[in-house]
């Protein structure tokens, strides 16, 4: 009787155990779907941010030390909030503690949601090791899970980390596309509000990158998707509508930038958009010579960024109040202006930085203020080389992590491929063993067997093929890979080096003999800054042509005046022009504009002048000259007097892909390769009477 009564009591306090159990799983659960409904319809506003905290928080009382799934959805409910009241040190206590939570669980796919915040957020806080450490658990992840169904949210991290922190635009790119192709479906599906915005973000982001890379109609194209998710979150609505208004900034569009400027500003709140958005319209304003009204949106600018108290936001609205100031030619407060924002500009925008010091050279030599402009014309040139040399430096190294991730993707495959050759060939040699024993009993089943085993051969020796064929592929990649740098670093390393060093020459001698400058000095800084710009311009012919090697390089084609062409490249190339007294003229002109990419064709005009210039006799003149030829192509036509050049000369300057430093340098190789993108040509023609380089546009103009 006593054991029948102990067996009843231990049953009911297991049935109870049972029950109680039941009961705090379904209590989480409740506690877990009131953070889901708040996230579901999320706003943004105060109200909202506190209630997912306050909920996520008592979700955590609620839980036991083994729940670990349901901490860490309260932690990530948590730290959702403080990212939005922007307590970003909190933030980063509850998604480290959701990552871990996460991985206790077994939890692989969400834990990438708090690893790809983390990434971003590290970043913020300056942590960059940590940041670099979590975007690489977050790459291996996500390239070597093929069942992941949260991909789109690895990809626009990893996007992010590429953008924000490596400005590896190209390959951030690439990781936003993806994400929002991975979204996509899930966007057209849900009722969710916090999953639609999400693929807007991404498409926005999409966008940015287009914006960055001056290319303001793709953008556009992106935040058309947008449109149908205005209004669903303030924050979004911010943030695409400034969008918006840049991309349209960039096609000098004032209408449409306008209606968005207007949109924007009817939204309340301290956002920096409505700082930025005022001053890209003041700068519209002014390209039209509208400088009245383009005061008035400075000054709402100036309103809006004292309200909000930062000082990288009155940095920029001093950069515009001296850019206006200097449109009006009143020289003293432009200075005054730029001088404000000297010190924000330097901290936190190198190149507005740059850009800055070189308009404040500008205004002080039109002061009169010599010794003031000489000190901040070195600033900028000693700037203005570092920031182009990171640039070159960021590019190489964006191609160089482009080919390594393709390379890592091809070894993946290539792996993939020999476990599964070798899978095949243990398989193939443990039936064969089998067949061989049955052989013996069984004489025609062995000789199937072996039939069997000589077609996995075979099949064994295609698959081993196949792989050869596409390492023979990756070689020859990674051969004209290193054939472009290697082309690269040989220009710069031969045509850079002599104008930098006859630039240094000439400081070098200015400073040690200041008293043989000293009679017309206005002159020799005047021919010290146009050498100064021909080298810029030469880096910038750099940059351009290396870009134009990299994917996405969209040509902006536009209807060029040929009289503003011509008059800018003979500005540029005056000093070494009347260095051997050669006079430079525009002839006839019949054809008056034609249509083109305005970067590309200016780079070509420059360095077939600079070419002309460099064969010419001394004392001779270049003519510049448009028209039609027999087969009514528009051309432009320059002819130069210098020593005749033979047929075979001719034929081996337009045939060789080689640089020969001596004769052509980089500006035959980069005419060439430029005029092939625009469809154009280079034509040569050389007779007693001089030379004639003409461009000749393969469509109708």
């Amino acid at each position: 009787m006593k054991n029948y009564l102990s067996t009843l009591l231990l049953m009911c306090l297991v049935t109870l155990a049972f029950a109680q159990g039941d009961q705090h799983s379904a209590s989480l659960k409740k506690q877990q779907k009131k953070c889901e409904q708040i996230l579901a319809t999320f706003s943004g506003k105060p109200e909202t941010l506190e209630a997912l905290i306050n909920e996520g928080e008592s979700g955590l009382k609620m839980a036991k030390a083994n729940d670990h799934e349901f901490k860490f959805a309260f932690n990530m409910a948590i730290g959702t909030g403080f990212y939005y009241k922007q307590d970003f040190k909190k933030t980063q206590q509850h998604f480290e503690i959701a990552y871990d939570e996460a991985l206790q669980a077994k939890l692989l796919e969400k834990s990438l949601k708090p690893l790809g915040n983390l990434v971003v957020l590290y970043h913020y806080l300056g942590l960059q090791t940590k940041a670099d450490s979590a975007a690489q658990k977050l790459k291996l992840i996500v390239e070597s899970n093929d069942t992941l169904k949260t991909k789109a949210n690895t990809y626009y991290n990893l996007g992010i980390y590429n953008q924000q922190q490596k400005f590896y635009y190209s390959i951030a790119l690439g990781n936003f596309l993806k994400a929002v192709e991975l979204q996509k479906p899930i966007a057209d599906t849900t009722k969710i509000v916090k999953l639609k915005l999400d693929y807007a973000v991404m498409l926005s982001m999409v966008a940015e990158i287009y914006i960055q890379m001056k290319q303001p109609k793709k953008a556009i194209e992106y935040l058309n998707e947008t449109k149908q998710y205005l209004g669903l979150s303030n924050i979004f609505d911010v943030t695409a509508l400034g969008k918006f208004i840049r991309s349209y900034s960039q096609l000098n569009d004032k209408k449409e930038a306008l209606k968005y400027y207007e949109l924007l500003h009817k939204i309340d709140g301290t956002w920096s958009e409505l700082v930025s958005s005022s001053l890209e319209i003041a700068a519209l304003e002014m390209k039209t010579g509208n400088f009245a009204q383009a005061k008035k949106y400075i000054d709402k600018a100036d309103v809006q960024a004292k309200k909000d108290n930062k000082e990288i936001l009155t940095s920029s609205v001093n950069v515009v109040y001296g850019d206006y100031y200097k449109e009006i030619k009143n020289y003293p407060l432009a200075i005054k202006y730029y001088k404000l924002a000297e010190n924000a500009s330097k901290t936190y925008n190198k190149q507005q930085y740059v850009d800055l010091l070189k308009s404040l050279t500008a205004v002080e030599i039109l002061s009169g203020n010599q010794q003031s402009a000489h000190t901040h014309f070195n600033q900028y040139i000693a700037l203005s080389d570092s920031l182009n040399q990171s640039k070159i430096s960021l590019n190489l190294a964006e191609m160089e992590a482009k080919f390594q991730n393709e390379f890592k993707q091809q070894k993946i495959v290539s792996l993939n491929k020999e476990n599964d050759i070798k899978d095949l060939q243990l398989r193939q040699e443990k039936t064969t063993r089998w067949l061989l024993i049955g052989g013996a009993i069984l004489l025609l089943l062995a000789l199937g067997g072996i039939l069997y085993s000589y077609r996995v051969k075979q099949k064994a020796n295609l698959l081993l093929a196949q792989k050869n064929n596409q390492l023979d592929i990756l070689n020859e990649q990674l051969s004209n890979a290193n054939q472009t740098k290697a082309k690269l670093f040989s220009i710069i390393s031969h045509d850079l080096r002599s104008p930098v060093s006859q630039l240094f020459t000439f400081l070098k001698l200015q400073q040690a003999n200041p008293d043989v400058f000293s009679e017309n000095k206005q002159e020799h800084q005047q021919k010290l800054i146009q050498s100064s710009r021909q080298l810029l311009a030469t880096m910038e012919d750099l940059l351009i042509w290396s870009k134009s090697q990299l994917e996405h390089f969209e040509l902006v084609i536009a209807p060029i005046a040929i009289d503003d062409l011509f008059t800018d490249a003979i500005q540029l190339m005056q000093n070494q022009a009347d260095a051997k007294n050669i006079a430079i003229s525009i002839g006839d002109l019949e054809v008056k504009r034609v249509q083109s990419d305005e970067n590309l064709l200016t780079i070509v005009l420059r360095n077939l002048l600079q070419n002309a210039i460099n064969h010419s006799f001394e004392g001779t003149a270049i003519r510049l000259s448009t028209g039609f030829n027999e087969q009514n192509q528009a051309f432009i036509a320059i002819v130069n007097q210098g020593e005749m050049i033979p047929v075979e000369k001719i034929k081996e300057l337009m045939n060789d892909t080689h640089i020969k430093s001596k004769s052509t340098g980089y500006g035959l190789l980069i005419v060439k390769e430029l005029l092939q993108k625009v469809g154009a040509t280079l034509q040569f023609t050389s007779n007693e009477s001089g030379t004639t380089m003409s461009v000749i546009f393969a469509e109708k103009q």
